[in-house]
This record gives C-alpha cells, structure tokens and sequence, in this order.
C-alpha cells in the first residue's frame, strides 16, 4: 500500500513512517526540502516528497496516487496563536482540499489531533469522546480547527481522528525539558492541589495509528488513545528521578507566577525567533486534570498499551542518555 506520512521528520511521524516501512508499506513523507529532513535523514525506503501544508497546491502531487493520508504533521511551539491556526487548522484544511482535488487521490485519512483540542478538565474522571470540547491554549484552539477541516470532508474521504495526551519516547523534546530539571534534583509543577494526566508512549501511539488505518469503522469516528492509569506530575517526576538515579526535590509555583514567568519566556521567544515549549497556555494546561478514556479505541481499534509508565520511562532516559540530551 502506498502511504503518505506528514510530519515523518519529527518525533511521532518519524517512529510511525518506521513501522510502516516495517509493513512492506511504500511510504511518503512530505517534507518543505531536502535540508529538513530531521529523522527520515538517510533511510533509504522512504520516498521523499517536497510540498508546503500553507500552500494547498503545492501537496496535489504529493498525495496523488497515495492509498491513505497520515496527517501527523502539527506545530507544537509558536510565537503567535496565528502561527499555530496557520500550521493546524488551515494546514490540515489545504491538505483536506488536496486529497479531494487529486486525480486519484487517497481513499483513508487519518489525522491526529490531541486531548489539548478537548482541554483539561476540572476533576479526575477520564473524558470520553463525548464531551464538548473546551480548548484553553492557542494551540489546543488550533487542534480543534484542524479536526473540524477534516471531519468536514467524512462524507468524501473515509476520516479517522486520534487524540492522543502527552506522548513520550525516544527523539521527544516535551518531557525533555521535564527530565533536565528533574536530573538537576529538581521537580517543579504548579502550587495546589495533584493534577492527574494519562501519557501514551510513542509506540502504542504508532500501534493506534497503525489500527486507524486499516479498521472497518465509520467514517468521522474520533478516538481517545492512551495508556493504561493516571498519574500526577510528581509520579512523571519521581518515576524519572529513579530512571536517573536521583531524588528530584518538588517545587511548587503559584499559577499566577508560572503564567507571569511564561510571559516573560513568550516575550524571548518573539523577539528571538526561538519560541519554547513553556507558555502561558501550557500553564493553563498544566493547571487542571489530564484523564484519558481509552475503551473507545480499545473496543473499535483493538488497541492495547503496551507500554507502562515505568518501563517507557526508563527507556526514554536511556535514549536521551545514549544521545547525550540530558548533558546540554
């Protein structure tokens, strides 16, 4: 079957173009040129295709002739909410509009989106796809957008939407910055009461994705996908802390200080060209409840975690240690 990957040059498309090479798939991946590769660089099975998600006609060739569309491709750092609605929403809206224009375009598109389009919630009773979406970040507010271009076209192109938490693995920069303070003894987090969030490591996301592909589901279906439990920011922490051989102390910021401090490091970032992960819509984010209710996904997709926290920890600080992230 041939494939298109977008976003195989990043953490999540790179681990998913792997498994499809894995497959016997011919994949695709959609790059902007051949110096971004990222980590497709030097794999020889993939065919690379050059096309931009902010201009629609540069991607009728790239999706013509492809059996499905894996749209991983997303913007997860911005100096401005605009960035992000241009990436997210009308990028996914452009590649939408390409799919439906080409000759003999892809049959299946599967597009994957994030818990962060739904938004945290007040208590720790994990959400269904049921619930409204109430996104507080502009970039969740994107992720929403790009959801509604796709499920627009269910009625032309068969569309499966994934919405994954906090995603962890090998080549991922978000928790990252978490495991370098945390490797500094360091274990900071918001003032108050314990949040509570589901994680998915990266290859039982690659597994959902994999199932979304093939399955005999409806067109427009939107899955929640995660692994199994619920955990507090300081069990992330102190899981890590034993993965690096340290006892991070836990220091707790008032939210209003965390979003005057995430001001500050929004400013920098604008002004340098460098945006940060830490923003004043992480810290809202960050402020409420992160339970996932994967039985959707497991009852229709067949899908299992695989993957504990404690063992996809350990093997994520092994990776970083081994690449020597944790040292800059």
């Amino acid at each position: 079957m041939r494939v298109l990957v977008t976003g195989a040059t990043g953490f999540i498309g790179s681990h998913l173009a792997e498994a499809l090479l894995a497959h016997g798939h011919e994949v695709r991946c959609l790059v902007r040129g051949n110096q971004r590769l990222g980590w497709i660089a030097g794999v020889p099975s993939v065919t690379v295709v050059q096309g931009d998600l902010g201009n629609a006609r540069s991607l009728q060739e790239c999706v013509d002739g492809v059996d499905q569309v894996y749209h991983v491709a997303g913007l997860t750092r911005a100096s401005t909410p605009q960035q992000f609605q241009q990436v997210n929403a009308e990028g996914t809206r452009h590649l939408i509009e390409a799919c439906l224009k080409a000759k003999n375009g892809p049959r299946r598109f599967v597009h994957l989106s994030s818990l962060a389009a739904v938004g945290p919630m007040p208590t720790p009773i994990p959400c269904a796809e049921e619930i409204s979406p109430r996104p507080v970040s502009p970039y969740g507010r994107s992720k929403l957008l790009g959801e509604g271009a796709a499920l627009a076209a269910r009625d032309r192109l068969h569309v499966t939407v994934l919405r994954p938490p906090v995603v962890y693995g090998p080549r991922d920069r978000g928790v990252l910055t978490f495991a370098r303070w945390v490797a500094r003894g360091l274990l900071p987090m918001p003032a108050g009461p314990p949040r509570f969030l589901s994680l998915c490591y990266v290859q039982d996301l690659v597994s959902a994705l994999l199932a979304a592909g093939k399955a005999g589901i409806l067109s427009g279906e939107i899955f929640h996908v995660a692994g199994a439990g619920a955990f507090t920011w300081e069990d992330v922490g102190n899981t890590l802390g034993q993965a690096l051989g340290v006892r991070p102390k836990p220091v707790r910021f008032p939210v209003p200080v965390l979003l005057l401090l995430a001001a500050v490091g929004e400013a920098w970032g604008w002004a340098t060209g460098h945006p940060g992960y830490f923003s004043r819509g992480k810290v809202r984010e960050a402020a409420g409840h992160w339970p996932c209710d994967a039985s959707k996904a497991q009852r229709h997709l067949g899908f299992v975690p695989r993957v504990g926290l404690t063992e996809g920890i350990v093997l994520t600080v092994k990776w970083y240690q081994e690449a020597g992230w944790l040292s800059h």
